[in-house]
């Protein structure tokens, strides 16, 4: 057994600093002294390879990770007959148990106890890569393959002749998954799968709910499926354009299913600011205003506090290929600010597909999200490891983050033209600039005091005098009402010029 005493000291002393430097030369001993080892802090957490000194590192900044008690990967033993006691100490029994694990299962207090076939789903998931290794096991060799695969962007044929290659290298009892379609069956045991929403090619709808039978838009009449450009043949089976979602409910579920996590998450309850600096969002208005407003809601420090992100880009990375995908992320505020903007906590709940952005249309895109978001302010249950108990779960939703015109979009209202500003609306001071050919907003002085200088100041600006009032910002009531009698008209309408057209008009203009 190798000594583990000093992992929970704090990482600055220099018990700990020992501790992790004989570590390294333990580890070395074992492994035959290789130029690198996989790396067990928490970000790497024996999914990459790294120099000795490059591990050392890690460990004294980011510590050991704590879903590894058998330190196998490095040369430590396992005992055979704790075996089953160290069953559920294993990344591979926490995600299962994330997985599985109903909030009705946990009424009872006590320690789950593993049935049959639930040990031999672990011990699956654990099993060494072949017959004497100890470094990988079945379920972090394909994570790691995985997330290569990802990193470099391979296709799947690719990545498919990369398994058939390492396992015919390996010794015939190995146990490496040997295809993309395996690899994703198997991951989907852990609960991490994603829905696949039919969307219209015009952006209309969705094939969800009352449209889930429909083969043809009811709104443009577009097929749901894809259509041969050249000889307009219909390709039944093959969807036009798909929506992924990746559900927000179950891993919500999960973070509080890890007492670490669930304990991070009630941070922000007793940890306001109190030198009247902002370190958090927790210390801003907004955040008060949820609080006075919904108390009840407040009341548990387990009710999420979310931000909603969204922006275009282009996934194949090339300027010349016009194609913009949308992914909608969520973050949750509950967290500390040292780990809330961490990309492991930061959640991709969308993938809105090209290759035109969605525009106004992005409502039609954000219908399952909004859906759960309510059921999540209602209430779901959920069971909580830090207090040992089942809850009820509520979220929502304080704020969104983008730039002006995907603003726009989210929000439903006008961010160019004539009345550009969405908070003065119909109230917009343009002027159209005949020669450049685009608006100017000259209205900003009405926002100073009454006595402001600037408001007399006629050449320094348009050559007028500034006497209009400060316009009154747009309530959330009234807008509601100005929306009753608005008439939506979604997807993005095609016309097809008919051949000859063209030619036909520039004779007409000449």
């Amino acid at each position: 057994m190798m000594d583990k005493s000093w992992v929970h000291l704090n990482r600055v002393t220099d018990e700990y600093l020992v501790g992790a430097s004989n570590f390294i030369k333990i580890a070395a001993k074992n492994l035959g002294y290789p130029h690198k080892m996989l790396c067990p802090c928490k970000n790497c957490r024996n999914l990459s390879h790294q120099e000795m000194s490059i591990v050392y590192e890690h460990i004294v900044i980011n510590g050991v990770d704590p879903t590894y008690p058998i330190w196998f990967h490095h040369g430590e033993d396992i005992i055979k007959d704790e075996t089953d006691e160290s069953l559920n100490d294993g990344e591979a029994y926490n995600l299962y148990i994330a997985a599985y694990r109903h909030d009705e299962n946990f009424e009872e207090l006590a320690q789950p106890t593993l049935d049959d076939e639930w040990k031999q789903q672990v011990n699956n998931a654990n099993s060494h890569l072949y017959d004497g290794c100890t470094k990988y096991t079945k379920l972090s060799s394909i994570v790691a393959l995985y997330k290569i695969k990802t990193m470099h962007y391979w296709s799947d044929t690719s990545f498919n002749g990369l398994l058939e290659l390492i396992s015919d290298m390996l010794q015939s009892s190995n146990v490496l998954l040997k295809s993309m379609y395996e690899t994703k069956k198997y991951l989907k045991t852990f609960d991490l799968q994603y829905e696949k929403i039919d969307a219209c090619v015009n952006d209309c709808c969705l094939f969800m709910k009352e449209n889930k039978k429909l083969e043809n838009c009811p709104n443009c009449g577009a097929s749901r499926w894809k259509v041969d450009e050249r000889t307009n043949r219909v390709k039944k089976g093959v969807f036009a354009k798909v929506l992924r979602y990746f559900p927000i409910i179950p891993r919500f579920r999960r973070m509080f299913r890890s007492q670490t996590i669930a304990e991070e998450l009630r941070w922000h309850f007793k940890n306001k600011s109190e030198d009247e600096k902002m370190h958090h969002p927790v210390d801003i208005v907004a955040w008060d205003l949820v609080s006075d407003k919904w108390p009840i809601f407040a009341s548990d420090p387990r009710s999420l506090r979310l931000g909603l992100a969204t922006d275009g880009f282009n996934p194949f990375g090339m300027i010349s290929t016009q194609y913009s995908c949308w992914p909608v992320m969520l973050v949750i505020y509950n967290f500390p600010p040292w780990s809330c903007m961490r990309k492991e906590n930061v959640m991709l709940s969308l993938l809105i597909p090209g290759p035109k952005q969605p525009g106004k249309d992005i409502d039609i895109y954000l219908q399952r999200l909004v859906d759960d978001l309510k059921m999540l302010w209602d209430g779901v249950s959920a069971y909580d490891a830090y207090d040992n108990e089942n809850f009820k779960l509520r979220a929502l939703l304080l704020w969104t983050i983008n730039d002006f015109p995907a603003y726009g979009n989210l929000a439903g209202c006008t961010t160019k033209g004539k009345h550009a500003c969405p908070i003065c609306a119909y109230n917009t001071k343009s002027v159209w600039l005949r020669h450049s050919r685009k608006f100017s907003y000259m209205g900003h002085r009405r926002f100073l005091p009454p006595s402001h200088s600037f408001r007399r100041k006629k050449l320094w600006f348009n050559g007028k005098e500034e006497k209009d009032p400060k316009p009154r910002v747009m309530t959330g009531r009234r807008i509601v009402e100005e929306l009753k009698i608005f008439v939506n008209d979604w997807g993005k309408s095609v016309k097809k010029r008919k051949r000859g057209e063209g030619k036909a008009k520039r004779d007409t203009d000449s």
